[in-house]
């Protein structure tokens, strides 16, 4: 299977599991360490640090704006 549409696939799936736990009322830091080590160290399709740093930047605002609206 093509590794570029694995690793788009893994950051689709980041972004979920990102808005799944922050709407579960977990903290930013309480996001990223549950699922740090899972998504950069834990597949056979890692993504990097700054990836997972800029994707949970991006939809912990989302979060941050459901709250907001909630």
């Amino acid at each position: 299977m093509n590794t570029e549409f694995m690793k788009e696939l893994r950051l689709h799936t980041l972004r979920g599991d990102i808005q799944s736990s922050g709407m579960d009322g977990l903290s930013k830091k309480g996001i990223r360490d549950l699922l740090f080590n899972r998504y950069v160290h834990g597949t056979e399709i890692p993504i990097t640090a700054k990836e997972f740093n800029t994707v949970l930047d991006e939809e912990y605002k989302k979060v941050e704006a459901w709250r907001v609206r909630k």
